[in-house]
């Protein structure tokens, strides 16, 4: 039978009845009862597409959404593409509405791309292998290369000393390990050895473990291990694990008001870069560099080569940063291999 409308007691229209085979029971969430028969003849029109033209017809952003986060995708920056799409069909969504929406964004051009394009098109990649829409056929605008932003070893110790004590040694884990700010935060004592030489991160951005060993200043910034030896390793300042490194972030813009001409704008992501360039800097081994931090290809790495100064490796191993490359460039030599043939 058709969509009909039911009042409830308390007022809200109820919409009840069956569309092509799809039964129909749930609320209009709505009083008036002109919103309410609005959204039954959409919910009518809908599902006589759906039953003629399939789902991809009528799949919206915000199914398509759920299902990619249910499915583990990632939830940064989708609250501004649901504001913007909502239930918005998948199938009206193009590179007008995308270009649109991303210019209303005063932010650098890769900061749109990464905000704005990248979020979008993985869930409506999802949309479409889930069979909500088709491909999507929109294209990110091209970014040219920036200036690499990095902290130099003196600038990292302004903030580390500026930082109360939870948060300086979560930076120093940062910038001594070259995690993701999400994998730290997630990071738990059952995934460190006993000694605290050793970690093991098993879900990553990358989709694959990576494993390696800490520094001195990276041990020594570890909290106390719980005698449970269970739970996440940094926590807030009552103690409680992060919901999400924003909090973080705010925590340092706050900081960097407190401090004026004292401290250099910094951002979680920003202490990646800077572990980055110092790594290359001291190991000139960017398979090393790109083993530990997680980038799947060397071309990914290589705007950071050209901070890769001498001197840049002297001042961060000065200050008691390790790393485990091959070799400290220009700091430790390779034995020369004597080719002569013993008499």
């Amino acid at each position: 039978m058709p969509l009909k409308l039911y009042p409830r007691p308390n007022g809200i229209w109820h919409i009840r009845g069956t569309v092509q085979g799809r039964r129909f029971d749930q609320s209009a969430k709505t009083r008036v009862r002109s919103e309410a028969e609005q959204i039954r003849a959409k919910w009518e029109r809908e599902a006589f597409q759906e039953a003629v033209y399939g789902k991809r017809a009528v799949g919206s952003f915000l199914e398509a959404m759920e299902g990619y986060l249910k499915a583990g995708g990632d939830p940064r920056f989708l609250d501004p593409l649901l504001e913007a799409f909502g239930g918005r069909k998948l199938s009206d969504i193009g590179q007008r509405e995308v270009d649109d929406l991303a210019a209303k964004r005063d932010v650098k051009p890769s900061t749109r791309v990464r905000e704005i394009y990248t979020p979008l098109l993985a869930v409506l990649n999802f949309g479409a292998e889930t069979g909500l829409c088709d491909r999507p056929n929109i294209r990110k605008p091209k970014v040219g290369q920036g200036r690499t932003e990095y902290l130099r070893p003196a600038e990292a110790e302004a903030w580390i000393t500026a930082l109360p004590p939870h948060l300086s040694r979560l930076v120093i884990f940062l910038l001594s390990t070259g995690c993701r700010i999400t994998e730290a935060l997630e990071l738990e004592w059952k995934d460190v050895s006993p000694e605290g030489q050793r970690v093991t991160l098993w879900e990553t951005k990358a989709g694959y473990a990576r494993s390696f060993g800490l520094g001195r200043r990276a041990r020594q910034a570890l909290p106390e291990r719980p005698e449970s030896g269970k739970g996440v390793i940094f926590r807030n300042s009552r103690g409680e694990p992060w919901h999400g490194y924003d909090a973080i972030n705010l925590m340092l813009r706050r900081q960097l008001s407190r401090n004026p001409g004292e401290l250099t704008p910094a951002h979680c992501h920003l202490f990646r870069h800077t572990w980055a360039t110092w790594a290359y800097a001291c190991t000139r081994d960017l398979t090393f560099v790109m083993q530990q931090g997680g980038w799947r290809s060397l071309a990914m790495l290589g705007r950071y080569t050209h901070a890769a100064s001498p001197d840049l490796a002297t001042a961060v191993i000065s200050q008691g940063w390790e790393f485990d490359g091959r070799e400290l460039a220009g700091l430790k030599k390779k034995p020369r291999r004597n080719n002569k043939m013993p008499p």
